[in-house]
């Protein structure tokens, strides 16, 4: 899965700390480990859902992506880095959506910026026509690209306005407040938010009050601080419009501009003014070349190096090993060892590694003039079938020697010795149902 390059790298690739490339997610069947880019598709799927335009979803997979990156560790000291449910993002992880998978691979990596660090990003629902700045959500955390404004696409379709009507004894019970009869809402932020309540108790905390009706009757009663509030002999009445803290990107609006023509860096620009997408701070970002098989990914205009041998590869991955695969097979460019090191949180004397269908090329132009990238293709393509027939837990060693049998390479000799010990003993077509069985006991 690794070719190296020079030793003179490996010294290199250990003084840099990369960003990780899992996260452990807790979910109501247990905590799981996930690669950072599944994180980001089902925070898409949970968050806006697949039918979305795909500019949108390519929006919301940098927000959602970003969110990840700026918030490692999120529940730390509970064991684990993220939630699914809203409090970090929601989760769908229940399915895979075509068109988030692509709207993901088209970002893979790109996340927001903000003077060199991974800008801090929320997103809502629906803003209620005007979007709520950072700092009046959650005092402390103002940031410049995160401004209270009017947001014209979002009321270009706006939602029914809700109703949410609390009981005295319920609100009285769940604030704390025994006596409770009145309330009324008080100081409004910029956006017309409420900041806090008048009551016959005395003032109250907006965010006080949301948080605590939300925990004790759930979170869809009070879906925003877009609201008044009416005192009936009965119940407060809660009248409002919008759903979500409203802070950052409006999902409702994104979904309108991307209606109207608007890219996802248009969509980001009009949310995160100032914040810079990219998969550096300098604001890098992918450039898709397609042929017939594979979709190539170079960096910024960079020019495409490994498509014609890509080709080659996959076509002769295929027959060599009889196999083939569902999904399309993504090269991606990276033209320098930081880059490529950076963005896969792999070490910088691997040649190339591969993922799921995608390959990460490092350095491809050098490996071209060093005459070895059709072998380092093949062997990855390779590693693309097998993960894609694979069904059964196998040992790394057996990927990497059966990658290397099929391919007919020589940089893992041992766990290639492994594999033919293994075809000898039981046929190739045997050892190839390996994938899906596992290994024989």
């Amino acid at each position: 899965m690794g070719n190296a390059l020079r030793p003179s790298l490996i010294l290199l690739a250990l003084s840099f700390a990369a960003p990780a490339q899992t996260a452990a997610v807790r979910t109501p069947s247990g905590l799981i480990r996930l690669p950072v880019e599944t994180i980001a598709a089902a925070a898409v799927a949970g968050e806006m859902g697949a039918a979305a335009p795909p500019e949108a979803l390519k929006a919301m997979a940098v927000a959602a992506r970003t969110y990840i990156r700026a918030n490692p560790g999120r529940h730390r000291k509970e064991g684990f880095d993220f939630c699914s449910t809203t409090h970090c993002q929601r989760l769908d992880l229940s399915g895979k959506y075509p068109q988030i998978t692509q709207a993901v691979a088209e970002t893979e990596a790109m996340i927001l910026w903000w003077k060199g660090a991974p800008a801090l990003v929320f997103h809502s629902a629906d803003c209620g026509g005007h979007t709520a700045s950072a700092g009046e959500i959650w005092p402390g955390l103002s940031r410049p690209y995160l401004p209270a404004r009017e947001d014209p696409w979002c009321s270009r379709s706006p939602a029914p306005a809700w109703t949410a009507r609390v009981e005295w004894p319920v609100l009285e019970r769940i604030l704390h407040l025994p006596g409770l009869r009145f309330v009324a809402a008080g100081r409004r932020s910029a956006s017309g938010r409420v900041l806090s309540l008048r009551s016959n108790r005395g003032p109250i905390d907006a965010g006080f009050l949301h948080l605590a009706v939300g925990r004790a009757l759930g979170w869809n009663l009070l879906r925003s601080r877009l609201y008044d509030v009416e005192s009936t002999a009965q119940a407060a009445v809660f009248r409002g419009r919008g759903a979500g803290h409203g802070a950052g990107l409006c999902q409702k609006g994104a979904v309108e501009m991307a209606k109207n023509g608007a890219d996802f860096r248009e969509i980001l620009d009009f949310y995160f003014p100032g914040a810079v997408p990219g998969i550096t701070p300098r604001g890098l970002s992918w450039r898709l070349h397609r042929s017939d098989s594979l979709d190539l990914f170079t960096v910024g205009a960079a020019p495409p190096v490994s498509l014609p041998a890509g080709e080659t590869a996959w076509r002769e991955a295929r027959r060599r090993s009889s196999l083939d695969a569902s999904c399309r097979p993504r090269l991606r460019e990276y033209p320098s060892v930081d880059l490529f090191r950076d963005s896969t949180g792999a070490r910088g004397d691997f040649a190339a590694v591969t993922r799921g269908c995608v390959v990460h090329l490092n350095q491809p132009a050098r490996l071209q003039a060093q005459g070895r990238l059709p072998r380092i293709l093949l062997h990855e393509m390779m590693h693309v079938l097998i993960e894609a027939n694979r069904r059964a837990p196998l040992p790394e060693w057996f990927e990497e020697g059966l990658a290397e049998h099929l391919a007919g390479g020589t940089t893992r000799r041992a766990e290639r010795a492994r594999v033919e010990q293994l075809v000898r003993r039981y046929g190739r077509a045997s050892v190839l149902r390996f994938l899906q069985t596992g290994l024989p006991q």
